[in-house]
């Protein structure tokens, strides 16, 4: 029997955003994500999870290729929503059945709007 997501149901959001008023960051140089609860009541702001950027990130001093370090960061989420992501970071989170949404609108509309359309649940149930 497989996830059946309900309006109870929450389903888990990662919001790039610098200031936590607007999605303002881009997934590969993202200082930070907002992890929320996105459900039928109001959003929920779980934690806020540092990030070393990925982009231009210094590969000597570690083993893990950093691109795969942000994204084991958001890998319990069902949606990544950022202000611009490039094509290897979409394909690395596709597999893990995250989905990537490109935004510069506030963070609070952004969960409004998600929660509001139910395009995750649909995408979640199919």
């Amino acid at each position: 029997m497989g996830f059946s997501p309900t309006m109870t149901t929450p389903l888990r959001v990662a919001i790039a955003t610098g200031d936590g008023v607007a999605v303002t960051e881009h997934f590969g140089f993202a200082s930070q994500f907002e992890i929320w609860d996105v459900g039928s009541a109001k959003p929920q702001l779980i934690e806020i999870r540092k990030n070393v950027a990925a982009c231009g990130a210094d590969r000597s001093l570690d083993q893990r290729d950093p691109m795969d370090v942000s994204v084991d960061l958001v890998a319990d989420c069902r949606a990544v929503v950022v202000a611009k992501i490039g094509e290897c970071a979409i394909n690395r989170l596709t597999k893990l059945g995250i989905f990537a949404f490109e935004s510069d609108d506030p963070v609070d509309a952004t969960l409004r709007e998600l929660a509001d359309s139910h395009l995750l649940r649909e995408r979640a149930a199919s």
